[in-house]
């Protein structure tokens, strides 16, 4: 029955300790209930977006260097539909046609790396897949698209006219530079993966934060929601300055 500006303060000053109060539904403390709930988004996330960056880095290099070639239209046409489906709708295509046809890969649940990297690798392996089809997609034409535009950088040119190796022109003077809209991308849409796992964890049954966030607001958890949009909003301070960090490392102009 406090004033909202003295709710807030008392709010501000438990969150600085660490408390985020307790969740209304389970009456459990609220940073217990994200604890116990982030490990499964997280991993999903960061072993998509790894996934998908390896991928799209692969895919869209050769792309750029095949222009206009075989291997260039099917990226591009491959990157246009995994970019268009949206992910719950991969998913569940995954799950009738591969799931119910393969047992080495189960339709739902989760199980942490403790219980086995078989166990786990199985269980991640068709979310992952249903994830990582629009993350590709998006990146790998990125990717094409900036090593495009540094292949006709003043610096290449002259790199090349010095005599400099094929490979060593492309590894130093093209390929780096080229990753940092990249790199950009992928922390981007580490954060928007991380907000929209909900879908993915619904569709395959995983017991993650999206799932978690869902719950929460069916039953009006007002404070499990705050504490969850909090924490995401945190995560995505860490990945810009992560991704902030790689730049200097990529370009060590950029201060």
């Amino acid at each position: 029955d406090d004033p909202i500006v003295v709710q807030y303060v008392q709010w501000i000053s438990n969150l600085v300790q660490g408390d985020l109060g307790n969740s209304i539904r389970s009456r459990q403390p609220v940073t217990q209930e994200l604890t116990a709930k982030l490990g499964p988004s997280l991993t999903l996330s960061l072993v998509s977006v790894m996934i998908s960056l390896c991928a799209a880095i692969a895919l869209g290099t050769i792309a750029a260097f095949k222009r206009d070639g075989v291997v260039d239209r099917l990226s591009t046409l491959g990157s246009i539909i995994g970019s268009s489906v949206p992910d719950f709708v991969i998913g569940l295509l995954l799950i009738v046609f591969v799931a119910s046809r393969f047992d080495q890969f189960p339709s739902f649940g989760y199980e942490p790396l403790s219980s086995g990297l078989y166990e786990w690798a199985r269980h991640l392996f068709l979310p992952v897949v249903a994830m990582s089809a629009s993350l590709v997609g998006i990146m790998t034409r990125l990717t094409r698209t900036s090593i495009l535009s540094t292949l006709e950088e003043d610096h290449v040119r002259t790199a090349i006219g010095k005599g400099l190796s094929r490979r060593r022109v492309i590894a130093l003077h093209v390929i780096r530079p080229s990753l940092i809209p990249v790199i950009t991308t992928a922390g981007l849409l580490f954060v928007a993966v991380i907000g929209g796992v909900v879908v993915i964890e619904f569709v395959f049954s995983i017991p993650g934060l999206g799932r978690l966030i869902l719950e929460s607001i069916k039953a009006r958890d007002y404070p499990l929601i705050q504490g969850a949009t909090l924490l995401i909003g945190a995560l995505a301070i860490i990945a810009s300055i992560l991704v902030d960090l790689i730049h200097r490392a990529l370009d060590p102009r950029i201060s």
